[in-house]
C-alpha cells in the first residue's frame, strides 16, 4: 500500500529473495504538511519506516530498523547499487547422496496371549452399580418417609 507520507529517500529491502528499492518515508509528516498539526499519537512521529512495493514488506519500528534504515537510505534511487547477479552458476555441484534408513529388526512373536480389549459393557459396568445403588438408596429413603408421615 502507497504511503501518503512524502518519500525521504530510497533503500533496497533487506527481504530474503527481494532486494526490491523500496521507499523510505517518516511517520506522521503527511498530517504536519497538510493540517500543520502533529498525529494525535506523537510517539512515533518522525521515526523512518519503508515500504517494499515487490513483497509488501513494511517495517520501522525497533532501534536496530531504524539504524539500518539511516546507514543505508540514498537520496536518489540511482545511487542504490545494482543486485548482485549470482556467480555461482558455473560451479559444479555435486549430488546429495542420502544415508539409508536404518530398519529396526522384527520383534520375535510372543507366545502369550493377547490381553482381552475391554469393551463398552465392562466400561459402563461400575457406573451402572453405582447408579443401581442410587435407586435403591431412594427407594428406602422414600419408603421410611412415607411411613412417618401416615
Amino acid at each position: 500500500m502507497a504511503s501518503k507520507n512524502p518519500i525521504k529517500g530510497y533503500i533496497r529491502c533487506h527481504m530474503p529473495d527481494c532486494g526490491a528499492v523500496a521507499t523510505v518515508h517518516a511517520v506522521g509528516e503527511h498530517k504536519i504538511v497538510t493540517e500543520g498539526t502533529p498525529p494525535k499519537n506523537k510517539r512515533n512521529t518522525g521515526r523512518l519506516y519503508y515500504n517494499c512495493p515487490c513483497c509488501g514488506f513494511q517495517q520501522g519500528k525497533g532501534e536496530s530498523f531504524q539504524q539500518f534504515i539511516q546507514t543505508n537510505m540514498k537520496t536518489d534511487k540511482a545511487e542504490l547499487k545494482p543486485l548482485e547477479t549470482n556467480d555461482h552458476q558455473g560451479e559444479k555441484r555435486h549430488p546429495v547422496t542420502q544415508d539409508k534408513p536404518v530398519i529396526a529388526p522384527p520383534k520375535p512373536a510372543t507366545t502369550e496371549p493377547p490381553k482381552p480389549i475391554n469393551t463398552r459393557l465392562a466400561a459402563a459396568k461400575p457406573y451402572f452399580f453405582g447408579l443401581l445403588a442410587l435407586i435403591t438408596l431412594f427407594f428406602l429413603l422414600n419408603k421410611k418417609g412415607q411411613s412417618a408421615n401416615g
